[in-house]
């Protein structure tokens, strides 16, 4: 049945001559994988730009539940936020925040409060100027809200210093477009990072390695 939704790119992997499949999150039906015919080559149909992590999409799509690759009619922008592709340190941040979505959003799991949080928080860093390397960790903590995991004791950060439990602390008061306002030093901000990562996998069965901290950390060095 023909259907339309809202969605947000994650990630999306070469299929065949010309195609591609793409992993979205939808508004209505959650994380989804679509087969998408046309897109490689000089005669594709669909622009691959459109399939860059985090675009917000208006899709057409053939959804049939249960079926593991979806099929796409259409697909155009709702909202094309160019600075996340053209700003060096924000499309970095993409690939990080990409990496931590595909890892934790959970097929099928439709959830709209989660999907208007994911499209405000991408249109925040699209907008911002000026804390663009903090706007990661506070986006981290308010993400835990929506998996189940918010910290709400201090005694959830007893493996790290007393320092950055103050700091995480604070950081659990802060909005995403407030990250401007946040003083950190290099170290601190790693640090902080690290602490956040080792509370992901704790508290999330399989999360595993992120690929793109490497890049990540000798771009915000």
């Amino acid at each position: 049945m023909l259907q339309k939704t809202r969605a947000i790119t994650l990630r999306a992997v070469k299929y065949g001559e010309s195609g591609i499949i793409a992993h979205l999150y939808t508004e209505n039906f959650g994380r989804q994988s679509f087969l998408i015919h046309g897109v490689r080559g000089k005669n594709g149909i669909i622009n691959s730009y459109l399939l860059q992590p985090l675009i917000l999409l208006d899709v057409d799509i053939y959804y049939k539940e249960g079926r593991d690759l979806q099929r796409i009619k259409e697909l155009k922008p709702f909202i094309s936020p160019q600075n996340l592709r053209f700003d060096i340190r924000k499309s970095t941040i993409t690939l990080f925040l990409c990496e931590i979505l595909s890892k934790t959003l959970r097929e099928g799991e439709s959830n709209k409060e989660l999907f208007n949080f994911l499209i405000n928080s991408i249109q925040v860093l699209n907008m911002i100027e000026r804390g663009i390397e903090n706007f990661h960790l506070i986006f981290l903590l308010q993400f835990t809200k929506f998996l189940g995991i918010y910290p709400m004791e201090n005694e959830d950060f007893d493996y790290c210093s007393t320092k950055s439990k103050i700091s995480l602390q604070k950081l659990l008061d802060y909005s995403l477009s407030d990250s401007s306002l946040l003083i950190l030093d290099h170290d601190e901000r790693q640090e902080l990072l690290d602490i956040i990562i080792i509370y992901y996998g704790t508290h999330l069965s399989g999360f595993g390695q992120i690929q793109s901290m490497k890049i990540f950390r000798e771009l915000f060095h």
